[in-house]
Formats: structure tokens, sequence, C-alpha cells
């Protein structure tokens, strides 16, 4: 039985793990915090396994657990400054778009670019976005993160990406626009 409990462990950890940490580093702009978000995230999901708990979509339950333990550190921090809570791509050293977008280094510069410019969009449509297209989560898992129903993840995602057109000044651009 705690074999068949650490197999699935080890594979949802191996599958998960970068996105969980990068989910996490976005929005703590801190790497030993965001490691420790990552950790705590996989203990949760040990001990859950433990019990026999229910687990219905792994990549979601790790999500939502990672989203509700950087909420919690966010309250413990209230003094922290809106400048730290911006993320600095400068300082993920993880980051690797050029390998994952054959190496180009246009792409990799629109990809911070873009980033950054994720990180400017309203508190609501923030995550959705990023889970969606940086992350690629369905409407569906977003929904299951963030407590929410599929369709007002669905709309934060559009509206966002019409905010993120907008900061991001590809208005008038019709390939972003069909996407």
């Amino acid at each position: 039985m705690k074999a068949n409990i650490a197999r699935i462990f080890e594979e949802v950890y191996e599958k998960e793990s970068d996105s969980i940490f990068r989910f996490s580093l976005v929005r703590v702009s801190n790497r030993e915090q965001a490691l420790d978000i990552t950790q705590e995230t996989f203990l949760r999901l040990w001990s859950s396994l433990l019990e026999q708990k229910e687990i219905k979509n792994n990549r979601a339950f790790l999500f939502t657990i990672a989203h509700h333990l950087i909420i919690d550190w966010y309250r413990k921090k209230k003094s922290l400054s809106l400048d730290t809570m911006i993320y600095k791509i400068e300082e993920a050293e993880y980051y690797e778009v050029g390998e994952s977008m054959g190496n180009s280094i246009e792409l990799e510069a629109e990809g911070r670019y873009l980033l950054e410019k994720i990180n400017e969009l309203d508190p609501s449509a923030r995550t959705p976005v990023y889970l969606r297209f940086v992350e690629d989560l369905s409407p569906k898992e977003i929904s299951d993160i963030l407590g929410i129903s599929a369709n007002a993840a669905s709309v934060r995602i559009n509206r966002g990406l019409a905010e993120l057109r907008k900061k991001a000044g590809y208005e008038d651009d019709e390939n972003l626009k069909d996407n």
C-alpha cells in the first residue's frame, strides 16, 4: 500500500514540482520562500495520500494548496511593499523560455516582457491569465484552484487577456486577437 502511495507521489512530484515552484516564485519573488511553499505543497499532498483522501485532479489540488499557502504567506507579510510583490524576471534563474521555444532570443525577450505585463494585470485577472497561458491549465482547473465557477474563470481570463493586450501594446495585432 505505502509502495503504491510512494509511486504515485513520485510520479506527481516529477510531473508537477517545476510548475508549482514557478507559480510560487512568480507570486512571492523570493526563491527560498518559493521552495518552502513548494515543499509544503508536496508535504500536504503526501499527507492526503496517506490519509487516502480522494484527489480527482492532482494538478488542480497542488495549485490550490500552493495558492492558499501564498495567500497565507502574504497575510503574514502585510508590511511588504508593492515593489517587492512584483515579479523580477532577473531573479528567476530557472526561467528558460529559450529552451522551450527554440532558443530564440527574440522569443525569450518577448516571453519575459509578457510575464512582466501579466504581473501588472488587475489582481483578479493576474492568476487566471498566468495559470492559463504559462501553466496551460484549463478554465475548469483554474476554477477549482481559485474556488470560482468555470464561467467566472473564463471571464477573468478573457478580461485579463484584453487588459494584457493593451498593456503590451498588441491591441491591433490580429494574430493575438485570434488566439
